[in-house]
């Protein structure tokens, strides 16, 4: 029963994103609501979907959800490649479905390979801190596209 619940959460958000940018006042006004917005799908607390917008990323998996702020971005000079890569450090936490919750501060990857997409890999420290004091490490892959 979770389960169909946070798909029917994650269905509901994409679906309401995609109506509003759809809709006749958006165009009529001429522009784009999710402008700098990133969505995209990826694995962090399960599958489930990703989202930038500025400095902030955003989860909601299977497991959870998680929102970070990314305290430092710099691009990576020493790759000879026609793929920009820039790397980064954030602070944030999480709050899974079961009830755990607690910090985390990501450490990644990130490669714009074609105009509008790109994708990312972290690990992820992280200090629950329900019940007792618990330290973990996750990962985090996924991909998504600029509109």
């Amino acid at each position: 029963m979770k389960r169909i619940k946070t798909l029917y959460l994650k269905a509901m958000v994409l679906s309401s994103i995609c109506a509003y940018s759809l809709s006749p006042a958006v165009h009529a006004e001429n522009t784009n609501v999710l402008q700098g917005v990133k969505l995209g799908f990826g694995y962090d607390l399960g599958f489930g979907m990703t989202a930038q917008l500025d400095q902030f990323n955003g989860f909601i998996g299977n497991d959870g959800l998680a929102v970070d702020y990314v305290i430092v971005k710099e691009k990576i000079e020493n790759i000879d490649s026609t793929i920009p890569f820039q790397w980064y450090i954030g602070a944030g936490g999480f709050a899974e479905w079961d009830g755990d919750f607690g910090g985390r501060a990501p450490v990644g990857i990130e490669a714009s390979f074609t105009t509008g997409w790109d994708i990312y890999a972290q690990i992820i420290p992280e200090l629950e801190i329900v019940d007792d004091f618990e330290f973990g490490l996750g990962a985090g892959l996924g991909v998504r596209y600029q509109f």
